[in-house]
């Protein structure tokens, strides 16, 4: 019974992280814009969790730094992510964000200093196959499935990394001062942009703020902490696997709330269920190897 109610919790947490690309289309913010807006509400839901928990967010200078360099590399992550959705649509973006786990584990040997594994050199190799289907059945798309696939391998960067400072740093400590990070880098950005000096300090519309608010809140801080806590009881196959529904999900929900502007060609369902299938069995098979 106990683990029912995980893997439903963990479905659910899914389920949030699968609305961030339709949320992403829903705000009529640029992608800037919206990672900043982002950024400082879930920097605000952080700091009271921590608070609330009774958390210890303060840190000397030398270790802040590693956690607001990969700070960075989040704020370039969430940036690729949404711009991806902006350039095309959420359907195309998650094709490319779905690329996710195999630059994960494409990254590890290098940022973690693990063999290179053949199955992963494979694996790789059949997802790029299906990479290109697609994309040469959307040609008009072949920007977002770029931004997507970025998205995918900043992803993996920090997320790969993460696994390591998760040894020396309480997970919401990471989350605070990535975020403060990836806040610094893209408030620079939008500040030396010609066109964004101005728009750094304009309010976001009252829906787009309530987007923003579910978006920080719910699909940020509240499944970021409560994905933390699951870890300690599901294996990490069962976690692997069920991540990898966020971009099911994600296409899912945006064909049913918008319809005509999701509609792909049929090549690009049958590049995606070959994608998909590659995703969903490729960390099964790294289990049957003992390599997960």
């Amino acid at each position: 019974m106990k683990f029912n109610k995980t893997f439903l919790a963990l479905h659910f947490i899914v389920f949030l992280w699968g609305l961030t690309p339709v949320l992403g289309k829903l705000i009529t913010l640029p992608a800037l814009q919206l990672v900043w807006w982002r950024l400082v509400i879930a920097l605000m839901s952080l700091f009271l969790y921590a608070k609330f928990k009774g958390i210890d967010l303060k840190l000397n200078l030398l270790k802040t730094l590693p956690l607001i360099f990969w700070g960075v590399i989040v704020g370039t992550h969430w940036y690729f992510f949404y711009n991806a959705i902006k350039v095309s649509n959420v359907s195309v973006a998650m094709i490319g964000f779905s690329t996710l786990t195999l630059f994960a584990s494409l990254v590890q040997p290098f940022l973690l200093k693990k063999k290179i594994v053949k199955v992963d050199v494979v694996y790789g190799i059949i997802i790029l196959m299906g990479l290109c289907f697609i994309s040469n059945a959307e040609q008009s798309n072949l920007l977002g499935i770029l931004f997507g696939v970025l998205a995918a391998f900043t992803g993996a960067l920090f997320g790969v990394y993460n696994g390591k400072l998760i040894q020396s740093f309480h997970a919401v400590q990471i989350a605070f001062y990535e975020f403060i990070g990836a806040l610094i880098f893209i408030s620079m950005v939008m500040l030396l942009g010609t066109d964004n000096t101005t728009a750094l300090w304009t309010l976001p519309s009252t829906t787009d703020f309530i987007y923003l608010i579910i978006l920080s809140v719910c699909c940020t801080t509240l499944a970021f902490t409560w994905s933390v806590e699951i870890l300690k009881k599901i294996d990490a196959l069962t976690v692997i696997v069920t991540n990898n529904l966020e971009p099911v999900y994600g296409i899912l929900i945006s064909l049913l709330l918008f319809g005509q502007s999701e509609y792909m060609s049929i090549q690009f369902y049958i590049g995606a269920i070959f994608l998909f299938l590659a995703v969903f069995t490729y960390p099964i098979v790294k289990k049957k190897l003992n390599l997960l």
